[in-house]
């Protein structure tokens, strides 16, 4: 591997950690959802009269739960889904616990219970899977400084102007890309959602074509590892911003 395509892979790394800690945030969602269950069954438990032990264990799992979605918000990491399993599998747990003693006491099994036991130490089962791929995949993790970094300059990508900025592209395709050529380096930044791409010379290719004759604006293609996009209107600053920077790489 090239010094070039090892810095590309590197900063890809570094795109694929921060859209995975932007995915983290979002489930902290999850942990709200699954601590208004746990509340439910804490309110059948407390209006059946169950034992003060049981509501304690209740209520420490809807407070994991929040406080785990709380670290997703504000320090979101791979073992988030760690913490995660081990609150489901408790509640799992427990719910086997108390089916247990249903079948000692010859009741009959709650279904309900059963139901959500089960889910559950499903969803943490997956979570635990999750994780461990995770650390396969990140042996190495991006720094605080490095993601900062990053984030730094997708803000600067997405307010950046080509007729300004001489190393900027405006790609109004579907989806709508901004890009900055650094280097051998193109950085692709969606201007919605969190989608980034990083890019060699030889990865994607921007192909003008005639002009449009009902309105005379520059028309184009994005060509990406062989899909091109349908047309679009490329502005003259954009394409010689990239013509300039094709011609720099030149021999």
């Amino acid at each position: 591997m090239t010094d070039d395509a090892t810095m590309r892979h590197r900063l890809q790394l570094v795109a694929a950690y921060r859209e995975l800690r932007r995915g983290v945030q979002r489930s902290g969602r999850d942990n709200v959802v699954f601590a208004c269950i746990m509340g439910a069954f804490a309110y059948i438990a407390f209006v059946a009269g169950g034992p003060p032990l049981v509501l304690y264990f209740y209520a420490a799992l809807i407070a994991a739960e929040l406080l785990i979605g709380l670290i997703k918000w504000a320090l979101p990491s791979a073992e988030c889904e760690l913490l995660d399993a081990l609150v489901l599998l408790a509640f799992a747990g427990h719910q086997g616990w108390l089916q247990w003693l249903r079948m000692q006491n010859g009741q009959k099994l709650d279904t309900t219970g059963v139901f959500f036991g089960l889910l559950f130490l499903f969803f943490a089962y997956t979570r635990v899977s999750h994780y461990l791929k995770l650390r396969r995949l990140f042996k190495e993790r991006p720094t605080a400084e490095q993601i900062a970094w990053f984030d730094d300059l997708v803000a600067e990508i997405r307010t950046s102007d080509p007729e300004l900025d001489r190393l900027a592209l405006d790609l109004p395709t579907n989806p709508y890309w901004k890009a900055k050529l650094l280097g051998r380096v193109a950085f692709f930044v969606a201007v919605r959602g969190g989608a980034v791409w990083i890019a060699g010379p030889d990865d994607f290719e921007l192909i003008p074509l005639k002009a449009d004759p009902a309105t005379g604006h520059r028309r184009a293609v994005l060509r990406m590892h062989g899909y091109e996009s349908p047309e679009f209107d490329l502005d003259p600053a954009s394409m010689a911003n990239y013509e300039r920077w094709l011609a720099s790489l030149a021999p």
